[in-house]
C-alpha cells in the first residue's frame, strides 16, 4: 500500500507501457506552430508539452477527424502546409461515434461540422484508444465532462503538469489567497475580458469594492490567475431562501486552467460558505459558459429552471439537508450538500504515511507555506493507490485517513467516489486521471506485487480540525490497534461513534 510499502523504481525496467495522448486540430496547429501570418499563439506551451511527452516515450496522435478539420479551412497555405505535416503523425483509424456517447455528452443532433469533430476525439477516448485528450477548446471539455471524460480531457497546461508527475518532476502549486474586492486591481488583464462582454462592469466592480466584498484570488506571474467574487444576500432572488452566498464573479484566465485552478477556488468557496453556515450558494451563468457548468454540477449545484434578463441559467446548491434527505445513498448525499456532508453507512480506516499525507492534504500540514505539495493534494477531487487485498471498499463508503509513524491519528476524511482494482500501471493511469499525485515509477513498484493495486478515488470532505489519536479510536472500538492496512469499520457501536462526530452539522 501506498503509505505504509517503500516503493523503489524497478531496476531495468520502463516504468509504464506507452502513454498515448490525442491531439485535438487547433493543438496540433500549435504543436507544428502553424497560424495564419504569425506564430501560433500556444506553440511555446505546446512545445514543452511534446518535448515532456517525447522524454516519458510515450506518443502523440490525431484522429482521422482532423484531417476533414483541416481541409474545411479556406486558407489553402494552412491547408496545404498542415496535410503535408499530419503525414508525419499517428492516426488512429476510423471509429463510430456511439449515441449513447453522444447523449450522454449531451450533443445536439443532428451534429454540426465542429461538433462532429469533436464527439470522434470523445469516441476514441471512450474506447480506450488513448489515454488522455488535450484541447483547448471548452465546449468539448464541457462535452467530456458530461460524458464521464472530464478526468481524461486536458488543456496543454494541464497536459504539461500531468506528464511532469508522470515523470517525477515538481509541479508549481498555485495557491488561493483569500481578500476584499478592493484589493483587487481593477486594471488586471483578467477583468479586460470581463468589461469586453459588460457595460456594466465598472459600475459593479467599483459597488463590489466599496462593498468589501469578500473574494478569492490566485495570482499568476503577470496579474491574477483566477478570481471568485461572493456576496452574501438575505433577500430571496429567484425563490432562493435563507441565508444566500451569491457567487457574483468566477472567472479564469485564458491560459490559466492548469492544476485544478478552477476546483480549488470552488474549494475555497465551499469553504466559506461552511464557515459562514450559508444555506444555499448560487450562482448566474450562461449554460454554455466553458467547462465551469459541469464542474458545479459534480459538486450538487443544480439548474432549477430560473433565468435572468440576460438569459443566464441560475444553478444553486443547497446546503441544508432534510430529513427526507437521509434516504439519498451516501455519494449522492455529499455531492448535492457538501463538502463537509456525510451520511455514515459503512467506514474504512486508511493508514497513510507522512510523506503521503502531506501530498494529498497539504492544508493539514502544521506549516504549509514551507511545502510545495502537487495540485490535485489542494483539490476536491483526489485518488489514493493501495496494496490491500479488501474487497468491500465501494463507492459512498466513508474512509478515514489515519496519518501513522508521527500524528498516530485520523487527520482527514473522504467519501469514495469509485475503485478499480488493476495490475496494470496504464489502466491505473487512465482511472486516477488528473488526480494522480503519483508518479509513472510509483505507480509501476506497486503493480508489480501479486495482489495489484486498489485504486480508489475520492471527495475530499475535511480535515479534521481536531484529529482523532488512536488511544481514543481504540476505546471508540473503531480499530483494535495501529492499523497497518485498510480496516472496515464493522462494530455498529463504532459506527455511532463516527456518526456523531461527523453528522451533525458545522
Amino acid at each position: 500500500m501506498v503509505g505504509e510499502r517503500r516503493i523503489e523504481a524497478p531496476q531495468g525496467r520502463k516504468p509504464m507501457g506507452l502513454l498515448k495522448l490525442l491531439f485535438d486540430t487547433n493543438v496540433f496547429y500549435a504543436c507544428v506552430d502553424i497560424a495564419p501570418g504569425r506564430r501560433h499563439p500556444d506553440s511555446a506551451v505546446a512545445t514543452r508539452l511534446l518535448e515532456l511527452l517525447n522524454r516519458h516515450g510515450g506518443e502523440a496522435w490525431l484522429t482521422p477527424a482532423t484531417r476533414r478539420d483541416i481541409d474545411r479551412t479556406s486558407n489553402t497555405e494552412l491547408r496545404s502546409a498542415s496535410n503535408l505535416l499530419m503525414r508525419q503523425w499517428l492516426t488512429l483509424d476510423p471509429l463510430t461515434v456511439p449515441r449513447r456517447l453522444l447523449e450522454a455528452a449531451r450533443y445536439e443532433l443532428p451534429l454540426g461540422d465542429n461538433d462532429d469533430v469533436d464527439s470522434h476525439m470523445l469516441a476514441a477516448l471512450d474506447a480506450e484508444s488513448v489515454d488522455f485528450l488535450i484541447t483547448q477548446d471548452k465546449a468539448l471539455r464541457r462535452h467530456a465532462g458530461y460524458a464521464g471524460l472530464g478526468d481524461r480531457t486536458m488543456t496543454i497546461t494541464d497536459g504539461i503538469e500531468l506528464l511532469e508527475r508522470l515523470l517525477g518532476e515538481s509541479t508549481p502549486l498555485p495557491t488561493v489567497r483569500p481578500c476584499a474586492a478592493y484589493g483587487l486591481p481593477a486594471e488586471d488583464p483578467l477583468f479586460e475580458r470581463l468589461r469586453a462582454g459588460d457595460s456594466g462592469f465598472d459600475v459593479w466592480f467599483r459597488r463590489a469594492r466599496q462593498e468589501h466584498r469578500p473574494c478569492f484570488a490566485i495570482d499568476g506571474e503577470s496579474g491574477l490567475d483566477a478570481v471568485a467574487i461572493l456576496k452574501t444576500e438575505n433577500d430571496p432572488r429567484h425563490g432562493i431562501g435563507g441565508t444566500v452566498l451569491k457567487i457574483s464573479s468566477f472567472v479564469v484566465a485564458d491560459g490559466a486552467e492548469g492544476a485544478k485552478r478552477e476546483e480549488l477556488l470552488l474549494k475555497s468557496v465551499l469553504d466559506y460558505a461552511a464557515g459562514e453556515e450559508h444555506d444555499r450558494i448560487y450562482i448566474e451563468i450562461y449554460p454554455h459558459h466553458d467547462r465551469l457548468v459541469p464542474l458545479l454540477e459534480q459538486f450538487g449545484f443544480v439548474d432549477g429552471g430560473a433565468r435572468t434578463d440576460r438569459g443566464e441559467a441560475v444553478l444553486c446548491k443547497d446546503r441544508r439537508p432534510a430529513a427526507a434527505d437521509a434516504q439519498l445513498d451516501p455519494l449522492a448525499y455529499h455531492r448535492r450538500f457538501g463538502p463537509p456532508a456525510l451520511l455514515v453507512r459503512n467506514a474504512f480506516v486508511v493508514p497513510i504515511q507522512p510523506r503521503w499525507h502531506d501530498a494529498l492534504f497539504p492544508e493539514a500540514r502544521p506549516q504549509p507555506e514551507l511545502f510545495a505539495p502537487l495540485a490535485p493534494g489542494n483539490a476536491m477531487l483526489k485518488a489514493y493507490l493501495s496494496g490491500s487485498n479488501i474487497q468491500r471498499v465501494e463507492a459512498g463508503a466513508l474512509i478515514l485517513f489515519y496519518r501513522s509513524e508521527d500524528r498516530r491519528a485520523v487527520t482527514a476524511v473522504g467519501v469514495v467516489d469509485g475503485v478499480l482494482r488493476s495490475n496494470d500501471p496504464v489502466e491505473i493511469r487512465r482511472f486516477v486521471g488528473a488526480r494522480t499525485v503519483y508518479s509513472d515509477v510509483q505507480v509501476h513498484a506497486l503493480c508489480a506485487g501479486d495482489r495489484g493495486v486498489l485504486a480508489i478515488l475520492f471527495r475530499h470532505d475535511r480535515v479534521l480540525s481536531a484529529p482523532w489519536p488512536l488511544d481514543e479510536m481504540v476505546q471508540a472500538d473503531v480499530v483494535r490497534d495501529a492499523p497497518q492496512t485498510i480496516q472496515e469499520v464493522t462494530n455498529e457501536a463504532a459506527l455511532s461513534w463516527i456518526r456523531q462526530r461527523l453528522e451533525a452539522p458545522r
